[in-house]
């Protein structure tokens, strides 16, 4: 069984990566390594690519993803909101999914990385009808066989081109957070990561 990192809303490549293994399971012990997709997720808004960063409590110390803990000294919700309705307001499906994913910015504060990714995983699973058999470590494993807890899955996304919000003035981006698909396909996105 393949042993994925548990990203923020993943990339398409990451997504596609999961649909293909008949289960999998995520590494909650692993320390918590900075500057990838375990807390950034991007996505294409009217001034390009933006990304958007959870932040975490610093406490010096090296920990595991399990135990890094939500910062709320900032607003980021609404940061992170507002850059999602900027660029998605106009897309097919926003409004369809925005009830379902707005309290993760809104209503919740959820003070443990691991139990945010973990929601919102399980939520976009439902509104895209995934279903991924996975299961979660209870230590952390030293040898794996198909270990993807590295993986940046930088290549693997869209290969085919979907409509997005802001195509008139900006390139496609094959491989940006699944909630872009989500917000421009609807439906049609399960389809797209099937390919």
């Amino acid at each position: 069984m393949p042993v994925f990192p548990l990203f923020y809303a993943g990339n398409i490549a990451y997504y596609r990566a999961l649909v293909q293994a008949d289960e999998v399971c995520f590494e909650q012990h692993e320390f918590f390594p900075k500057q990838t997709y375990r807390n950034r997720i991007e996505v294409i808004g009217p001034n390009g690519l933006q990304k958007l960063v959870i932040p975490s409590i610093k406490t010096g110390e090296r920990r595991s993803m399990q135990d890094v803990e939500i910062s709320y000294a900032e607003n980021w919700q609404k940061d992170h909101w507002k850059s999602l309705e900027a660029a998605y307001r106009r897309s097919p499906y926003f409004e369809f999914y925005e009830a379902y994913l707005y309290p993760y910015f809104k209503h919740q504060k959820i003070t443990s990385l691991w139990a945010f990714n973990l929601g919102l995983f399980e939520t976009i699973n439902d509104l895209i009808q995934l279903e991924i058999k996975y299961s979660i470590t209870s230590s952390y494993q030293d040898e794996v066989e198909h270990d993807l807890r590295s993986a940046g899955f930088q290549s693997g996304g869209a290969t085919e081109r979907y409509i997005q919000v802001f195509q008139d003035r900006h390139p496609f981006y094959p491989n940006l957070s699944i909630l872009d698909a989500l917000f421009n396909l609807g439906p049609q996105t399960k389809a797209l990561l099937i390919k």
